[in-house]
């Protein structure tokens, strides 16, 4: 069954005061109608078809099904979805209308979703729709005053600029108490206002805009009528008709709800042109009315029923007005809600009815009932009568001025003692920094002679320290002669074969290596620099890939002592600028290294690569390896981390010192990682600007 609002079930009863208590019943209905078509944008996408689906159980009254849709939806839903909850609680409280206690609690379960400043300022609309459910609650406790509040704070946060639909549903429902208080002029202005709102909106669906349109139109309409400016009604039902046929033929708005509205704007304009007098085309309307596809039965035509037998009454047809009573009887019993509202108006059509034809017991009968039934709903509304909005809009505004001008005045009173501290705090820190300013003055001059003294030293160490660096160059160099002179000796005399007996030629040999030995580490503590670590780098571009060439060539007579084997592997040439002296020595002492700590007949493997922004030499053995608990001193001076080699070379603990001296002196890093396969794997890596 097609959906109606508030206003289309009270367009059906344009002759009577009864009205008023059709809101009490409906309103939260036309709530949701309006909002839910209003806001589609504001669903979560991933439940805007489930959603979709439970309005089509909605509408078509199926509560139970309804229900059992939202409780398999809920487990599914976040509870910081804030976008799904709102629909699901809205939906609840439809659910179990008219029970008032669930319906209050799923309000404010709603409403609890909005925490705090933060969570309303990201979900502003749909902070509104929790607050116009709560005020239409409210309404159905009759507890006005809480109504108008509740309408009060949606007026605060609306903007009908960025948020057209529930600035039009807004207008709509002041409409509507206007209407109930009788004050019929007010609430055309307020509708028209709704449409206008709504025509000027942006990014509504199609679906959302037909529906506020063609209710603003036709609630202005029926607004005009009840204040009796008929040829005002008449301009905006026409209006509304003509606007629904043009909406007819689109496929992008829902057909149930196209019809539903052509139904109402037919039993209006048949409705207005029956109170004028005109039966002919009263009839043709409500005939059109009636007529309409397959709603032929359907309750929503009750009031045109009943129109259309006042109708054929007041033309001498009797017999189809009798017809016409008959079917309004039975269509009575499928909306129970709203029998009592509507068995008013058939009192009343069924009195008028019996006066034209003079049987004036049955008239008086019906006027009896219609009378009784119509004192016990008029009651509903009078205390809502009473209230006046602007003066109540007016009270809540002062109210909130109030509180605006509390927080005015905290906040200037916090404003106040934070200066006052601000104050205090600068006269502290004025006082601190005179207080240090004069401590300073008193400091500077020791400073300045302690700085000088320092200055003094530094410059007196730098300058023994080069003494020192110096002395113990000439001291090496000086003792590599003799030493060289004793190791030539003792080779020339093992050259001698027959000479010397074996024992002698032990311990010549002994002499021999231990005075190669001495020369090596006098070499390298020559090459080291002695501390000298302010010498200025002469750097000039270097084809890395023929250094290292180079490197391995020369070393490759040393790795034959072994019987082992360099191979070097490159990707092409890569030119950086480096001291070629310095880096030739730390690639030398990596070769020496690994030839020294690899077995007999293994493979030495130089791999050359360039990277993003630098360069990067691999240096793998297949050696001994290094301990973990060396790892980290490897690279310490003079370090105790020394193995004996693979043929008892005898390490000196320097070497890797130096290259790692070398290597951070040109922006570089050295380190080491172990071999999958056994040994060592030495990483030099330098940038390549």
């Amino acid at each position: 069954m097609p959906q109606l609002n508030l206003w289309q079930h009270l367009n059906k009863k344009s002759h009577f005061n009864i009205f008023s208590s059709v809101f009490l019943i409906f309103i939260i209905i036309f709530f949701y109608a309006c909002n839910k078509n209003g806001n589609e944008n504001g669903q979560t996408a991933k439940y805007k078809t489930e959603f979709e689906k439970i309005d089509n159980f909605y509408k078509s009254r199926n509560l139970n099904q309804v229900t059992k849709s939202l409780d398999s939806l809920k487990p599914l839903i976040s509870s910081t979805d804030i976008e799904s909850l709102t629909p699901y609680y809205i939906f609840r409280s439809q659910a179990v209308f008219p029970d008032k206690n669930l319906m209050n609690i799923y309000a404010d379960s709603l409403l609890h979703l909005f925490k705090n400043e933060q969570v309303i300022t990201a979900n502003k609309r749909n902070y509104i729709r929790a607050l116009i459910l709560k005020s239409d609650v409210f309404l159905y406790f009759k507890q006005y005053d809480k109504t108008l509040e509740y309408y009060f704070k949606v007026r605060l946060f609306l903007n009908k600029e960025s948020d057209p639909v529930n600035y039009c549903d807004f207008l709509s429902k002041i409409a509507q108490i206007y209407y109930l208080q009788g004050k019929f002029s007010s609430s055309a202005k307020y509708q028209i206002d709704a449409y206008n709102a709504i025509q000027a909106a942006k990014d509504v669906s199609p679906s959302s805009l037909f529906y506020l349109t063609q209710g603003a139109l036709n609630n202005a309409g029926f607004s005009y009528e009840r204040a009796e400016k008929l040829d005002s009604a008449l301009h905006f039902y026409k209006k509304n008709l003509s606007y629904i046929l043009n909406q007819e033929k689109k496929t992008d708005v829902n057909y149930a709800q196209v019809m539903s509205a052509k139904i109402v704007a037919l039993d209006n304009i048949g409705g207005l042109f029956s109170k004028k007098g005109n039966f002919e085309l009263a009839k043709d309307y409500l005939e059109q009315c009636i007529a309409i596809n397959d709603y032929a039965n359907d309750a929503s035509k009750i009031t045109a029923y009943i129109k259309l037998a006042k109708v054929y009454s007041s033309t001498g047809n009797s017999q189809k007005a009798d017809s016409m009573l008959n079917v309004t009887e039975q269509l009575i019993k499928l909306e129970p809600e709203l029998s009592l509202a509507n068995s008013l108006r058939l009192y009343k059509v069924k009195s008028d009815i019996a006066t034209e034809e003079g049987d004036y017991q049955a008239a008086l009968e019906n006027l009896r009932l219609y009378n009784n039934a119509s004192d016990s709903l008029n009651k509903v509304n009078s205390e809502l009568s009473k209230i006046n909005i602007d003066q109540a809009f007016k009270s809540f505004e002062d109210q909130q001025t109030l509180k605006n001008l509390e927080k005015v005045n905290q906040s200037k009173t916090v404003y106040l003692v934070g200066a006052i501290l601000f104050g205090l705090m600068l006269l502290i820190m004025v006082w601190l920094v005179v207080k240090n300013a004069k401590q300073a003055k008193i400091t500077e001059k020791g400073t300045l002679e302690y700085n000088k003294q320092l200055e003094k030293t530094m410059l007196s160490l730098e300058s023994r320290n080069n003494d020192y660096a110096k002395m113990m160059k000439i001291m090496a160099h000086d003792l590599k002669n003799p030493i060289g002179g004793m190791v030539g000796i003792a080779n020339l005399l093992l050259s001698e074969e027959h000479r010397f007996t074996k024992e002698d030629k032990e311990m010549l040999q002994l002499i021999e290596s231990s005075g190669s030995n001495s020369i090596e580490m006098i070499n390298q503590l020559l090459n080291s620099g002695l501390a000298i670590e302010n010498e200025v780098l002469k750097k000039e571009s270097i084809d890395l890939q023929q250094l290292l060439r180079q490197c391995t060539e020369l070393l490759q007579y040393k790795a034959d002592e072994k019987k082992q084997k360099i191979i070097f592997i490159s990707g092409g040439p890569i030119v950086i600028p480096i001291s070629r002296e310095k880096i030739w020595r730390v690639f030398n002492n990596l070769i020496v290294n690994a030839i020294k700590f690899s077995a007999l007949k293994t493979e030495i493997l130089i791999v050359l690569e360039r990277r993003m922004n630098s360069v990067c030499v691999k240096i793998v053995d297949q050696g001994i390896g290094v301990p973990d608990i060396d790892k980290e001193k490897i690279f310490e001076m003079f370090t105790n981390a020394k193995r004996t080699g693979t043929a008892g070379e005898q390490p000196f603990g320097i070497g890797l010192s130096i290259s790692k001296q070398i290597i951070e002196s040109h922006s570089g890093k050295i380190w080491l990682e172990d071999n999958a396969d056994g040994g060592t794997i030495f990483y030099v890596e330098l940038p390549l600007k």
